[in-house]
């Protein structure tokens, strides 16, 4: 038996931390991924836009640096070409940011006749800035990687425009991308760090999230694992406040609803095997005696054959409201809907019950209204309704000695009123008269489903069954039914 413990033990555990691990994987699938996500959308953003704002700066830098030169030597040389050469060579030749900057001097062509850097090429020097110049006669710019020395470089090319709208020669700006490309390193190797420090900081705050909601999923998931264990009534606490919270007062009002109904079955179960108990002891008490020949007068044979018919009568009728009670909650409770005077209905079942009711010592009285209104409705389900009150009133205010019956038309309505003159019901029981298997305080013999079949039966048609009581005073119950008035040609 301890073996067998442990390893439940041991499975509840396994089932509780693979359970904590499918949502971890949830929650990091749908957090983290989504968090990782944007965070690099972000960064790639942030690299783009860091690179094309340095490389825009340079950009702008180099050309406004090679447009500052062709326009001072255009202004000094005075669009004389010879003496723009000669100036161009010497600004060439002593330009001052050589060790940052290369500065070139390009002919009509495109080659490269000086540098500042001092080294010497032949032919058009690589770039698209060069041709992009010459053909628009306007400055242009480039960026890419010098097939001499592997470097990436950006270049800016400005034209020496003549009158005639010629090109006479260039000047050309080149710079090397490396300190660039170093800054723009440095900036995305920062916001790298940022955004792993963001994901570390969501990830902790995941977690702490995460544990601190595991703590009322583990309670919720031990108290259900008690309530289908069989254990009512159990609550979690404490009720938390939020959604988790709801959750716990949701489980918490099923499980008291779980423990009325289980307490309410079981009444119902005692009640019922009492109920069926007394007629069968009284059938098998005066059977056997039958059978054995001690009942050897007529009376007292006729006594007991009456005992027998009326307990097995009563068996009967306990059978059938518990078959009504299981069409009721299965909405299989038929019904022969037609047009009816219910008024001899209410007599005979009035007068069958005076007698019988008269040798306890009860006077049951009856006030009937002049003129009673058809219905529409199941004459033996309506019949039954009134049967079940009356019995009632008989059953638990017999004490009163009197139960009186009054009909009546109320705005349309037939009313049917049973009253007894007994103790009354309790105001905290009153509400719940009418619920299945519910008998309240009260002693008397029955199965507590009689009114729950009985309210049924009166919604169905398009009714209400009212109850009410005054402690020390009797209960009232009200049959109201929809009434035929004034339209002798209504269909049903």
């Amino acid at each position: 038996m301890a073996q067998a413990r442990e390893t439940q033990a041991a499975e509840e555990a396994l089932y509780t931390r693979e359970e904590e691990q499918g949502i971890r994987h949830h929650w990091v699938m749908g957090s983290m991924a989504a968090s990782l996500t944007i965070l690099i959308l972000c960064m790639l953003l942030f690299v783009c836009g860091v690179t094309t704002y340095y490389y825009l700066s340079l950009r702008a830098e180099l050309t406004d640096r090679a447009a500052l030169a062709v326009e001072y030597l255009t202004k000094y040389a005075r669009d004389d070409q010879e003496a723009i050469r000669l100036g161009a060579e010497s600004y060439v030749a002593d330009y001052p940011d050589r060790d940052r900057l290369e500065l070139q001097y390009l002919d009509a062509g495109g080659s490269l006749l000086l540098s500042s850097s001092g080294r010497s090429m032949d032919g058009i020097p690589q770039g698209s800035d060069i041709p992009d110049a010459l053909e628009d006669a306007d400055r242009a710019a480039w960026h890419g990687r010098d097939r001499d020395t592997g470097e990436t470089v950006m270049a800016a090319t400005v034209p020496f425009v003549a009158a005639d709208g010629s090109v006479s020669g260039m000047i050309r700006c080149v710079s090397s991308l490396r300190a660039t490309n170093v800054q723009i390193v440095k900036l995305s190797g920062i916001a790298i760090f940022v955004c792993a420090l963001v994901l570390l900081l969501v990830y902790l705050s995941n977690r702490r999230s995460l544990r601190a909601m595991m703590v009322p999923i583990r309670q919720i998931n031990d108290t259900a694992q008690l309530i289908a264990e069989g254990l009512y009534g159990v609550h979690i606490d404490p009720v938390y406040p939020d959604e988790i919270g709801e959750l716990c007062r949701t489980l918490n009002d099923m499980s008291d609803a779980i423990s009325r109904s289980e307490k309410l079955k079981n009444d119902f179960i005692s009640s019922v095997s009492h109920e069926l108990r007394t007629p069968l002891t009284a059938i098998g008490g005066w059977g056997e005696t039958l059978l054995a020949g001690g009942a050897g007068e007529s009376e007292e044979t006729r006594r007991g054959l009456t005992i027998i018919t009326s307990e097995a009568g009563r068996l009967a009728r306990m059978v059938e409201e518990l078959l009504d009670f299981s069409r009721m909650e299965s909405g299989h409770l038929a019904m022969r809907m037609e047009r009816i005077d219910f008024t001899p209905d209410i007599e005979d079942v009035v007068f069958m019950y005076m007698d019988s009711i008269r040798r306890e010592g009860i006077i049951l009285e009856y006030d009937e209204a002049d003129e009673l209104p058809e219905i529409i409705g199941d004459r033996n389900r309506l019949r039954q309704v009134f049967l079940n009150l009356l019995d009632n009133a008989i059953k638990h205010g017999g004490e009163g000695k009197r139960v009186r019956v009054e009909t009546y038309v109320d705005a349309q309505t037939l009313v049917i009123n049973v009253r007894d003159f007994g103790a009354g019901i309790p105001a905290d029981e009153l509400a719940h008269v009418k619920e299945r298997f519910y008998k309240g305080s009260s002693k008397a013999r029955g199965s507590g489903i009689g009114l729950a079949i009985a309210d049924e039966i009166m919604k169905l048609h398009g009714g209400r069954l009212e109850i009410q009581s005054i402690m020390g005073q009797g209960t009232v119950a009200t049959m109201v039914l929809p009434a035929i008035i004034g339209d002798p040609d209504m269909e049903l």
